[in-house]
């Protein structure tokens, strides 16, 4: 077989994720085998794609079948681009679906210089794309009217979350682009996509004292919180790119320094040109083919550096991220 096309098209295993806010959920709508002695109840996220050394996405195909993601970058980087077009000497994002049957909790994530500095390995900006949602329009937290880290402190030891926390309204095929240190929340009945960099920190802001199965609260990381918050809170804007592969609609969502993120909604057949050099992609609904490769609502998989371009046919949206 041709070794670039055995290493084109990447398909990946999912990673079962147990939370606080999962109920299963998003098993229903991403059927996946459940490894002995994870609850099936409690599963609110599917790990689509990873390079993490504990946790990594398996592949699934081809030369590399049966070996982690990690160890495919460290054996064949130039499946992730050329040397200028790597960096952090490891994959740089990660990529999970979920659906939240409770609110998250109010939280941020670390800047890089602080995660860099005192926890050891990289900050944290994410993005979600929507999916879905149980009840048309939703909202989400987003953001905090504080001025100060004073008055932000004092709101958040008092409790005043009505004041201090912002709100927009949120709907199926929103998106959204987080800074690292945005206050932020998805709420009850989002199933989203979430494509973040490579690390693992949540600094918890407040957890509606909820208990966990033990009868025990979440503990709450405020000294963090108050090293990283964006204070002030800048509301974000966003310049959506389109263009048109035949009868394949592209949106690119965001192309910052962190990661990009597009989306493909695809009505017939197109020949996509690779714009990065790799693409991590989950089909979000739908059904087609890629190549000669059959997808369905559900698959993962990765285009490598050795695809310059490729056909998609069929109908279905594929979320496609490169970082």
């Amino acid at each position: 077989m041709d070794r670039d096309k055995e290493t084109g098209i990447l398909f990946l295993s999912k990673l079962t994720g147990p939370a606080i806010w999962g109920d299963g959920s998003i098993l229903r709508r991403y059927p996946v085998q459940i490894p002995v002695g994870v609850e099936k109840d409690q599963v609110a996220l599917l790990g689509i794609f990873s390079g993490d050394e504990t946790y990594p996405s398996i592949v699934l195909n081809g030369r590399y079948k049966g070996i982690g993601l990690n160890q495919v970058y460290a054996e064949a980087p130039e499946l992730f681009g050329d040397e200028n077009e790597r960096r952090w000497g490891m994959i740089p994002i990660s990529i999970g679906v979920g659906h939240a049957s409770q609110d998250l909790s109010i939280q941020i994530h670390p800047t890089e210089e602080y995660a860099v500095t005192h926890e050891g390995c990289h900050g944290k900006s994410e993005c979600w794309y929507i999916i879905d949602v149980d009840n048309s329009p939703s909202e989400v937290v987003l953001g905090h009217t504080a001025r100060t880290l004073e008055e932000f402190r004092s709101m958040v030891e008092q409790e005043q979350f009505d004041r201090l926390l912002l709100r927009e309204p949120l709907d199926k095929g929103d998106f959204f682009n987080l800074k690292a240190g945005t206050v932020h929340a998805l709420q009850k009945g989002t199933t989203f996509i979430e494509v973040c960099t490579a690390c693992n920190l949540t600094y918890r802001i407040y957890d509606y004292h909820r208990k966990d199965r033990d009868g025990k609260e979440r503990p709450l990381h405020l000294d963090k919180v108050y090293a990283n918050v964006l204070i002030p809170y800048e509301k974000m804007h966003y310049d959506f790119i389109y263009c048109q592969f035949n009868n394949i609609k592209e949106t690119q969502f965001t192309d910052n320094e962190n990661f990009s993120v597009r989306l493909w909604e695809v009505d017939g057949s197109g020949v996509v040109k690779r714009r990065k050099p790799y693409y991590a992609c989950f089909v979000t609904e739908g059904e087609g083919m890629i190549d000669s490769y059959p997808l369905k609502a559900g698959d993962n998989f990765m285009i490598s550096s050795k695809l310059k371009e490729f056909k998609l046919t069929g109908r279905m949206k594929i979320l496609a991220a490169h970082g």
